[in-house]
């Protein structure tokens, strides 16, 4: 009974300065089951994540009393990224794409909601650590069960994409993103579990990863208290690291038993060394809490440290040019190297091997914003441009880059207002490290730390699109902003929630209500074609009938009616195929699959002039596709298009294109 008495008293005590901490943990909560369903990539799993934020959030303002006001940063941080949430659905109106406009505004809006949770309302500074601290921990746990279950499998390669681990969520480098968003913070806040997460990292085998981790390292130090334990414990950590890199990476390249055996070995040796390494770490703590170091000893530690990097550097730099020559001439072969097409998969590490299509990825992006530099192409709006565009045979969906991917799908107008916010934010957290002493200085610097690393790899990626990696950068950056020190509400009456007088609640509710319908629409009409697609073959009727709703939920989108197509040309319905597929294009006008479909359907029936018409405009909007190329040929021969054949090579081509 004590004990449980002083726990009741200790979480009401919490609950008295930190009302909205069981709020803050729902969407911490939501946050970690994004992590273990595909990054939240699919619109079936991040759009409920969303509504349920949402509700969070209208809960916290209609409900949970503002003790003390946010600094002044917080605030306009958080209508900052409002604005480019709705600047991104004002772009719907531009855009070519309008249903993939609609998700990516969307998407915005879900990180404007989670930025203001985790900020606007106080935490005290160990409750802040608590939250991040705990996320990371839980995404720890979660490599660790997909670490296991990969070792523990007599053939692993359902984890492995490509040679790297993709589990679980589908895609090497976020994946590496995930594991190093949850680094971190564990190796501020003191956790045990760096050496397990960089290892999960590195088997992802990402270049971007790589070349991040040099960049965020030298933000963590600057922005971490107490730097001198920090460094020890991350060169502690690296040693660990060091010691797994042989077996990690011989996973690469292996596939059936080979592999197996291979991840077992990583395993073996990756569970050890964390556990080692804890123990030191644990021994040292207990040492450092009874050996007080005095001012004079800490400051002689620190420049004693700060020599032997400078000199570990100069050191470092002379060996390199004696082996090597200029670092220049290196520097330009890699730049080289990048912009050339991706050497072949192969040999016993990706990491060294720099040819990717990102340079041309990059190109079109620039492009579309020179194009259209005030507003952007839209939300969203990349693939078709690269389709006509680009110079290699890949389809990406999204630019590559965080940078480029604003610049030019919201234009200088989005730009800015998404550096306010940023801007803003960090303005905030930076007081939070400064002002603040122990866990609050910790959690502020930890959260700023998870979201730099978010940003600075996502420099050469498409995070942005991942809502778990996004949410978990938003929400850790706005717990970073809400340690900023307050101002205490002086109050007469009773404490009030943020939002208060009927119409102002009025006003809020409906916008809620607005992103509630804006949320439900796509996640619902998602669910309808994912009915659909599971019982076409037994029951048409369901299936067409399911699609009809998507499409009603989704009336910006092409996705229902090109489903619909699909299924009744495979059941011998022509005339209806033809229909949905002409009101695909109605919503879609540039969508080159849809005029390959129709223009092939309308050669088969006989109005061969009005079906070279079409498949020479889907030529124009993906000009290296040769199964267009070639249905266009056979066309102009007169001859009949096998449409069932031409679908069978677009969905081995997606296949191995991926996402």
């Amino acid at each position: 009974m004590p004990v449980g008495r002083a726990l009741s008293q200790s979480s009401r005590g919490a609950l008295s300065v930190s009302p909205i901490l069981p709020v803050v943990a729902l969407g911490a909560g939501a946050l970690a089951v994004l992590a273990a369903s595909n990054g939240g990539f699919f619109a079936t799993d991040w759009y409920p994540a969303a509504l349920f934020s949402l509700g969070l959030v209208l809960v916290a303002a209609l409900a949970v009393p503002l003790l003390r006001a946010p600094t002044r940063a917080v605030p306009v941080a958080c209508l900052a990224l409002a604005a480019y949430a709705a600047w991104s659905y004002l772009s719907i109106t531009w855009s070519a794409q309008k249903g993939d406009a609609w998700d990516g505004a969307n998407r915005t809006a879900f990180y404007a909601l989670l930025f203001a949770l985790f900020a606007l309302w106080p935490l005290r500074a160990r409750l802040a650590a608590g939250v991040i601290g705990g996320l990371a921990l839980v995404v720890a746990a979660i490599g660790l069960v997909e670490l296991l279950r990969a070792a523990g499998a007599a053939d692993p390669s359902g984890y492995f994409i490509d040679g790297r681990f993709a589990e679980p969520v589908g895609y090497a480098n976020a994946n590496a993103a995930l594991w190093s968003a949850a680094f971190w913070p564990c190796v501020v806040l003191g956790s045990r579990r760096e050496v397990l997460l960089a290892g999960l990292a590195l088997m992802g085998q990402s270049r971007g990863w790589l070349f991040a981790l040099p960049v965020v390292a030298v933000i963590f130090l600057i922005v971490t208290p107490q730097r001198v334990r920090t460094t020890l414990t991350l060169l502690l950590v690296l040693a660990g690291v060091g010691v797994t890199i042989p077996s990690v990476l011989d996973v690469y390249d292996k596939s059936g038993r080979e592999l197996g055996d291979a991840m077992s070995s990583a395993a073996g040796t990756m569970l050890p060394a964390a556990i080692v390494t804890g123990a030191v770490a644990g021994l040292a703590a207990v040492a450092d809490r009874r050996v007080r170091a005095s001012p004079a000893l800490a400051r002689r530690a620190a420049l004693a440290l700060a020599a032997a990097g400078v000199f570990a550097l100069g050191a470092g730099s002379i060996v390199y040019v004696a082996d090597r020559g200029s670092p220049f001439t290196d520097i330009a072969h890699a730049w080289n190297q990048f912009k050339t097409l991706p050497t072949p998969h192969g040999g016993s590490s990706r990491l060294g091997r720099l040819g990717s299509n990102r340079y041309d990825f990059w190109r079109v992006a620039w492009g579309r914003f020179t194009h259209a530099p005030i507003a952007g192409i839209g939300a969203d709006n990349f693939q078709e441009a690269y389709l006509r565009l680009g110079r290699s045979r890949e389809q990406p969906r999204y630019p590559h880059s965080l940078e480029l991917r604003t610049l030019s799908q919201t234009g200088l107008v989005g730009t800015l207002l998404l550096i306010a916010a940023v801007v803003a934010a960090l303005m905030a957290a930076a007081r939070g490290m400064t002002r603040r002493r122990g866990p609050g200085a910790a959690a502020a610097a930890a959260g700023v730390a998870t979201f730099a690393y978010w940003a600075v790899h996502g420099s050469g990626d498409w995070f942005w699109e991942f809502p778990a990696l996004g949410g978990i950068a938003f929400a850790s950056l706005g717990v970073a902003a809400g340690l900023a020190p307050r101002v205490a509400i002086l109050r007469a009456e009773p404490r009030r929630p943020l939002v208060g007088g009927w119409p102002v609640v009025a006003a809020v509710s409906g916008a809620a209500l607005l992103l509630a319908l804006s949320f439900a629409g796509p996640w619902l009409s998602e669910r309808y074609i994912g009915q659909a697609v599971g019982v076409w073959t037994t029951n048409s009727a369901r299936a067409f009938d399911d699609l009809d709703s998507a499409s009603s939920l989704d009336p910006l989108s092409a996705w229902p009616k090109l489903f619909a197509g699909s299924i009744a040309l495979r059941l011998g319905r022509i005339a209806a195929a033809e229909r949905y597929f002409s009101q695909a294009l109605e919503r879609d006008p540039r969508d080159a699959y849809s005029r390959l479909e129709l223009g092939a359907l309308t050669v088969n029936s006989g109005r061969r002039a009005e079906g070279v018409a079409i498949l020479a405009s889907a030529r124009r909007l993906e000009p290296r596709d040769a199964i267009a190329r070639r249905a266009l040929r056979l066309a102009l021969r007169g001859q009949r298009i096998d449409i069932a054949a031409i679908n069978q090579e677009i969905a081995a081509h997606a296949r191995r294109l991926g996402r």
